[in-house]
């Protein structure tokens, strides 16, 4: 999970006082030692909307923000962890069901205090059993387009089911572009 820190007085990196420099018209806080740039806070993260026999998986939070509300299972991407590997480990933590991404369907980026990036992926079926995180989530399911007109839905989680029912195909993974870190990962349109 991601948490909202204050600015760093010292450098993370070799601990001397940090300073204020304009960089890239930007008044940032830099180490005069060792260079280090705080470039600022942010958050990634992912959802995934997932049909089987017709009808999505939704979970409703059982916290806040959106306490009771029915959303698509996602959540934080880890330091050093794919965005296909996150949601994949979300959507199983959340809903003992096992899946893998297809492909981007949609993108929300909110850039405040904390930019915050939130990726939408379209998911595939691979098994499992419906079965809550109860520090999470508070109820479960599979429901039809209909179905999910009739309960409490934030508007960006009707949009993804909307649009995950388009004739786009949206970005899918390449894995035929080999790329300089073997920790990286494109997508492309279909």
């Amino acid at each position: 999970m991601s948490h909202s820190t204050g600015p760093y007085l010292f450098c993370p990196l070799c601990g001397n006082p940090l300073q204020k420099s304009i960089i890239d018209d930007q008044l940032r806080s830099t180490c005069p030692n060792c260079f280090y740039v705080h470039w600022g806070n942010f958050s990634l993260g992912v959802g995934g909307v997932l049909w089987h026999n017709d009808k999505v998986l939704l979970v409703q939070r059982g916290h806040n923000p959106g306490k009771g509300m029915w959303t698509i299972p996602g959540g934080y991407v880890d330091q050093g962890e794919s965005i296909g590997k996150a949601i994949s480990r979300e959507i199983q933590e959340e809903t003992g069901i096992n899946s893998k991404p297809l492909a981007i369907i949609g993108l929300r980026d909110q850039p405040a205090e904390k930019h915050d990036t939130y990726i939408i992926f379209l998911m595939q079926f691979q098994g499992g059993n419906l079965q809550a995180q109860p520090e999470e989530v508070s109820d479960l399911g599979f429901f039809t387009l209909n179905e999910c007109s009739a309960l409490p839905i934030p508007s960006l989680t009707l949009s993804a089911l909307k649009a995950s029912q388009s004739v786009s195909q949206g970005l899918g993974l390449n894995s035929d572009v080999k790329l300089s870190s073997t920790l990286s990962t494109l997508y492309h349109i279909h």
